[in-house]
């Protein structure tokens, strides 16, 4: 009796363990096709590391940079200081950056990852990679999506960004 007492308790705990840090189920919705260069970007529903609801739409009249990263990227660790002083150079002329994680689910990892590269703009939830479906993005990562500020697909950068070519293309969509 008292083995089988402890025998559950020990279950209760394994299975409470998985579950703390798990976010709750995230709901991502994907609107309008697939990405391409001067064609309105496909919309989306997502949340922030943090909780909060962010949809592409809401961003429209303002231009807009995604960056598709995961915390194994070492590339993508390279691009983030780069990006966040793009950011912090370009918050006055309305430049929104949103980092769009690529299928991971660890909010721990995620923020200490941000944390550790030192970036203030939001990391969102792609769990399943339907943002990044529809932006083309797939294992070879970093991906940056130029948007400008009538919602159009300025420029798909695949790859790590160099800070002459960041500049080239964040210009058209200021």
């Amino acid at each position: 009796m008292l083995g089988s007492l402890l025998l559950a308790g020990v279950l209760i705990f394994l299975i409470a363990t998985q579950l703390v840090g798990r976010p709750a189920p995230i709901t991502v919705t994907v609107h309008g096709g697939r990405a391409t260069v001067g064609a309105m970007a496909p919309d989306f529903t997502t949340q922030t590391l943090d909780g909060a609801p962010v949809r592409l739409s809401q961003y429209r009249g303002r231009p807009v940079l995604l960056n598709f990263w995961a915390t194994w990227c070492a590339p993508c660790q390279d691009e983030m200081p780069l990006i966040q002083r793009a950011a912090d150079i370009y918050k006055g002329q309305g430049l929104v950056v949103l980092a769009v994680n690529y299928q991971q689910t660890s909010t721990g990892s995620m923020k200490a990852f941000l944390r550790k590269v030192d970036v203030h703009f939001p990391g969102l939830y792609d769990p399943a990679g339907q943002i990044a479906a529809a932006y083309g993005v797939n294992v070879g990562l970093p991906v940056s999506v130029f948007i400008d500020r009538s919602g159009k697909v300025s420029f798909i950068q695949l790859g790590q960004m160099a800070n002459p070519v960041l500049q080239q293309h964040l210009q058209p969509i200021l």
